[in-house]
């Protein structure tokens, strides 16, 4: 099993969407269904136990996709479980790459618009306390990155 993580501040906007959006993905790819497990978490504990943003779940749930969820915190013992840690921007990569070091599991650490060839080096915009229309430009951003992290993950 292959295990993936997206991590934002909160766990509330952008890496519960990357999550499940990942997740539709991996499903409806037959070399990776039942091979990879998507998980999300936030480097604050801020909005520990919430359930995702209510845009991010409107976005989710008109594509028919799953909206429950609970923001959670990364722990050490979070990031030693995962292969592969994809990051919202360059701050959580710090704090992921912080995490990785001291564990004993060494997850490749990477943002998530590396994964896509027109964007790679740059952020995930974060909607945060934004209109709906933010959220809908980081959907697109997430999806675009989608493609190439299905191909590293069928690498693997």
């Amino acid at each position: 099993m292959i295990n993936v993580l997206f991590l934002c501040h909160g766990n509330i906007c952008r890496s519960p969407l990357a999550e499940v959006l990942l997740e539709a993905a991996i499903a409806a790819d037959p070399a990776l269904a039942g091979t990879v497990r998507v998980r999300s978490a936030g480097t604050s504990n801020e909005h520990e136990g919430e359930g995702m943003h209510e845009h991010s779940a409107a976005l989710l749930r008109r594509r028919g996709l799953r909206t429950v969820h609970r923001a959670q915190q990364i722990t050490p013992a979070l990031a030693d479980q995962q292969d592969l840690i994809l990051a919202a921007d360059r701050w959580n990569l710090r704090n992921a790459l912080g995490l990785v070091a001291a564990g004993r599991r060494r997850a490749e650490v990477r943002l998530i618009r590396d994964f896509d060839p027109a964007a790679a080096g740059r952020e995930l915009d974060d909607p945060w306390s934004h209109p709906i229309s933010a959220y809908e430009r980081t959907v697109e951003e997430i999806e675009a990155a989608i493609p190439g992290i299905l191909e590293r993950l069928r690498a693997r």
